[in-house]
């Protein structure tokens, strides 16, 4: 199956679901898209969902993602890592994977679709799975395949939910909050280690 994606940054478990089974291509050439998960990501807290946003250089152009640069006058990185660390210093894995994920945190990436690859990249290479994938070469408003480049925008995503059904796993939180089934990534990553993968291709698509 040949899905077409928008970048994320550290997406949601839904998007990797789909990344496991479909032959990925990354579109380049759309528009930034605001509040998305184009720049930012959802992570639990203490204190419920607690949304991680790389803020944008601002522009009076509409730029494609590709040329979308990223405002680093802010020290986001600083702020994200410290987030992740008091949300999930408990987890059973974050002690496994942080010396890992820390220098992407550590790096001066200037661009939105840079630094987005790179952190799903870097969640197949923890996970120990290859990851296969192609770039768009220009836009396409027909593609020959499954078309997500719109899925996770807030008004598609409350419409329709990618995944059919989650099942329950610990979260760090859990104690206070409802089970929150489609956040980061990293919130999988951290509470279930390797068996994420597991989770992952059992999820039933809904697409």
């Amino acid at each position: 199956m040949k899905i077409l994606l928008p970048i994320g940054y550290f997406p949601p478990i839904s998007y990797f679901a789909y990344l496991l089974q479909g032959e990925a291509s990354f579109e380049k050439h759309e528009h930034f898209v605001k509040q998305s998960l184009r720049n930012r990501c959802t992570i639990m807290g203490a204190n419920g969902s607690l949304n991680l946003l790389v803020p944008r250089t601002k522009s009076t152009e509409r730029l494609t993602i590709e040329h979308a640069t990223i405002h680093n006058e802010e020290d986001w990185k600083t702020v994200h890592w410290r987030s992740l660390e008091s949300a999930y210093s408990k987890s059973p894995y974050f002690e496994y994977y942080e010396d890992e994920l820390l220098p992407l945190f550590q790096k001066s990436h200037t661009h939105h679709f840079q630094l987005g690859l790179e952190s799903i990249q870097i969640i197949f290479q923890l996970l120990g799975i290859e990851f296969n994938y192609e770039f768009t070469s220009n836009y396409e408003p027909d593609f020959a395949g499954l078309d997500l480049r719109n899925v996770w925008n807030k008004q598609d995503y409350n419409l329709q939910n990618p995944i059919k059904s989650y099942p329950r796993y610990i979260q760090v939180f859990s104690d206070r909050h409802e089970f929150e089934p489609d956040v980061s990534i990293l919130d999988l990553l951290f509470c279930q280690g390797p068996r994420a993968v597991d989770y992952l291709k059992a999820l039933e698509l809904a697409k």
